[in-house]
């Protein structure tokens, strides 16, 4: 006797499309930066990408709208993390205090390389940085993320995805999307505002791993997490998240760190 296929009821359609609207760009984005070579094009593509799945599934369509009033604590908190992001190797902290930035770098830098610190590369001209460069051509000693390299507009590109569509993107993933869905099903009727210490430190670490600077990276998540929680504003999360990754994005080119991007 075969199997009766049941009809979905509406509210599991329903449940499905908000699923899907959470998770596809996501995992879009992760997809193309695995399976395309190019790095200026890549970035390009996922920005592309992101945008065109944002408009189609729309997943703010569950959620209030933007609240004006939560934009300065947003913005605190995006600068906030971007201080705690870049401070412990930022120049001015490895000057004074080399071996905090050292033990930083080998504690919490790069879980892939325990207790290492940043593999440094050589530029051609005898001094050597903590990123990857070109090795040949009128491009050698830049990273390939270099605006001189990708040219401004690519640059460009990579800021606006940087700053407006992967903060989107993650935001209504981790913080929206995971964390409610671990307390219950369907997620989006689960209270935005209920704190649940074990899954919010669960999710940022979950965060975390995609990011070099992993510690950093926990604080950034539980930070983002509290904010939506507080708040009960995805946007106001979002603006956090767009806020730091826009300050970082310029910290890279006046510092040419590029180790972050």
């Amino acid at each position: 006797m075969g199997l009766i296929e049941r009809e979905l009821t509406e509210e599991e359609r329903m449940n499905t499309r908000v699923v899907l609207a959470h998770v596809l760009p996501f995992v879009m984005w992760l997809t193309m930066m695995v399976w395309l070579d190019d790095p200026a094009w890549n970035y390009n593509a996922r920005t592309l990408g992101g945008l065109l799945l944002l408009a189609f599934f729309r997943p703010w369509r569950w959620y209030p709208k933007f609240q004006l009033r939560n934009v300065p604590i947003a913005i605190g908190v995006g600068v906030g993390i971007f201080l705690i992001w870049i401070g412990f190797e930022s120049p001015w902290v490895a000057h004074s205090l080399p071996g905090l930035t050292e033990w930083y770098d080998r504690l919490f830098v790069d879980l892939t390389q325990p207790f290492k610190v940043r593999e440094l590369f050589e530029r051609g001209d005898g001094t050597w940085v903590p990123f990857m460069v070109i090795e040949e051509g009128i491009h050698a000693g830049r990273h390939v993320y270099d605006p001189r390299v990708t040219g401004w507009l690519n640059f460009s590109i990579h800021m606006i995805g940087t700053s407006v569509i992967i903060a989107i993107i993650e935001e209504f993933f981790y913080r929206a999307f995971v964390y409610r869905w671990m307390q219950g099903s369907p997620f989006y009727e689960i209270d935005a505002g209920r704190l649940n210490w074990k899954l919010l430190i669960l999710i940022s670490l979950f965060f975390a791993v995609s990011h070099i600077e992993w510690g950093a990276a926990v604080i950034c998540g539980i930070t983002y997490g509290l904010l939506y929680i507080k708040t009960k504003d995805i946007w106001a999360a979002i603006i956090a998240h767009g806020v730091t990754n826009f300050l970082l994005g310029w910290y890279v080119i006046v510092f040419d760190a590029y180790q972050y991007w």
